[in-house]
């Protein structure tokens, strides 16, 4: 977690100051004009950083071998920014890619970063009158499914929290939380008690862009946050102030991001899950609710707190099931070759029976068995007529009607 983000309140961060006017003043912009999230501010300020570096050091305003991290990004101004060119940004990009190992959806966000960054010297503080960046597309994001649990390593990890941590009841709940109502992390350490409405069973979160929205609770969120309650309520040194829901257990205070992470990133370890994230759990809530097939894309979008349904669509695609289903219901997935021996076969005339009698007996007599030593010299020729079960072709072992017509027109509608 960065020095500048208030882990024991999510929606406040220290001063910006290692950057140029420009950026500083974006990036107040952004939050108190645009409306965005602290995290959202500082993700465009640590990007707005990285640009500042990597253009001193393009420029050789820096010593070409100075690391980059090591590159002081102030003392840039605007005829700075009016100097840089398409060319820049393009090399920009290109260096987030080969050099730093970027994936394509972090390239795009700092590309966004830019975007911003100069329409805002463009046309909301005319500081500039040309934008390098309005031309340049994001690259091509990769179609990757989210990554979730199943029902059964859910339980798993459920399990795991009890057992393996030094406040069960906090960790339970905390997870119950996340798999039950899809919350992001933020979100569930951000909660204060008086966003809990016990009697209407429903809680209140401030999510992307302080946009606010009501999740309900079900019986396991109810059951794990009177236990966690009763449990936190009644702690030694706890301060009648504090106010947030998740607390350390030592010093008795907002539990941080990184600390939350921590402790599901044990259990999952406890309960041999690998290569799962905390924003996984988020995953899987949506994707369990969505499979039940009692939970539409609208309701999925609402509880999730996505702005567009858009964002939403990528649980659509999970539906294995259901296309295993489809698959297995075609009226011809129960088909199958009829067993002929090769005896049946037969020719219609004498002379093609001949024939082949002789070239069996010529392929006999000289102990060639393979076909890699047939001779391929006649292959254009007419091949002999067939009767029998190969004139007929195939069969089909169908039940019987099972390709027939339906009585009523819309019997057989999907």
């Amino acid at each position: 977690m960065s020095i500048y983000l208030d882990e024991k309140n999510p929606g406040k961060h220290k001063p910006f100051e290692d950057a140029s006017p420009d950026v500083v003043a974006y990036v107040r912009y952004l939050e108190v004009i645009a409306g965005k999230s602290a995290n959202t501010a500082f993700s465009y300020y640590c990007d707005l950083r990285g640009f500042s570096r990597f253009m001193k050091r393009r420029r050789g305003l820096v010593p070409a071998d100075c690391e980059l991290k090591d590159i002081d990004p102030k003392g840039l101004d605007a005829a700075f920014w009016a100097s840089v060119t398409k060319e820049d940004i393009y090399e920009y990009l290109y260096f987030l890619g080969s050099e730093c190992g970027n994936k394509k959806s972090s390239t795009a966000r700092r590309l966004a970063s830019l975007h911003g960054f100069y329409d805002y010297l463009v046309n909301q503080v005319n500081k500039l009158e040309a934008d390098p960046t309005a031309a340049i597309h994001p690259p091509k994001q990769d179609k990757v499914l989210p990554k979730y649990l199943t029902a059964e390593q859910s339980m798993d990890l459920l399990e795991s929290t009890q057992f393996q941590s030094d406040f069960p009841e906090r960790d339970y709940c905390m997870v119950v939380l996340f798999l039950n109502c899809g919350m992001r992390l933020a979100e569930l350490v951000g909660m204060d008690l008086e966003d809990i409405d016990m009697e209407n069973r429903q809680i209140r979160l401030f999510g992307k862009g302080h946009k606010e929205r009501m999740v309900y609770l079900n019986d396991a969120c109810m059951e794990a946050l009177q236990l966690y309650l009763n449990k936190r309520n009644t702690m030694e040194g706890l301060l009648p102030k504090e106010r947030a829901v998740f607390i350390t257990r030592r010093r008795k205070e907002r539990i941080g991001n990184r600390r939350v992470e921590q402790l599901v990133t044990g259990a999952m370890k406890a309960a041999g899950l690998k290569g799962f994230s905390t924003h996984k759990l988020r995953h899987t809530a949506a994707t369990l609710m969505y499979q039940t097939g009692n939970v539409d894309i609208l309701t999925l979008k609402q509880l999730l707190g996505h702005s567009s349904v858009s964002t939403t669509q990528i649980y659509t695609h999970l539906q294995e099931f259901q296309v295993r289903t489809a698959i297995e219901e075609n009226p011809l997935g129960k088909v199958s070759r009829k067993k002929t021996s090769r005896a049946s076969l037969d020719t219609t005339g004498t002379e093609a029976g001949k024939a082949l009698g002789e070239s069996n007996a010529s392929l006999n007599e000289s102990n060639v068995s393979s076909p890699e030593f047939q001779d391929e010299s006649d292959e254009n020729a007419p091949a002999p007529e067939l009767t029998g079960a190969a004139k007929e072709g195939f069969g089909l072992d169908l039940p019987e009607g099972a390709l027939s017509e339906p009585s009523d027109p819309t019997s057989g509608a999907r």
